[in-house]
């Protein structure tokens, strides 16, 4: 019994970090186009496009997880990794690698950890 509820608890503890990732991106997401609708749109470069999808397919692989932990615990985490290494050998000059964004990791590895822990439970 003791086991199950430490499963449970993992699952629900990474569903509720990811869940607050993703809302705190979607916020300041929805927030930056509001404050730039009446301003001529920026032009960015191919590689900062390509690097804010695979963030974006990492967030998503976080609201996969909550169903599928292992599969979407494992697509956000190497989207993550692929974004974190983006983002260190980026093109740009002025950008500057922050080890906060190590932060988006923590809660694809729980939820790895809980599927695995459900698997190794389950004798599959």
């Amino acid at each position: 019994m003791k086991k199950s509820t430490s499963l449970s608890s993992l699952h629900v503890t990474s569903s509720i970090i990811g869940i607050l990732i993703v809302a705190f991106t979607l916020f300041f997401f929805v927030g930056s186009l509001l404050e730039g609708r009446n301003k001529p749109a920026p032009d960015f470069p191919t590689s900062l496009i390509i690097t804010f999808l695979i963030w974006g397919f990492g967030l998503a692989g976080l609201v996969l997880a909550i169903w599928k932990p292992g599969i979407g615990g494992l697509f956000s985490l190497l989207s993550f990794i692929v974004f974190n290494l983006m983002v260190v050998f980026s093109p740009n000059p002025e950008s500057r690698y922050s080890f906060v964004l190590l932060i988006f990791l923590i809660p694809s590895i729980l939820f790895l950890a809980s599927w695995w822990s459900r698997k190794s439970k389950s004798g599959l």
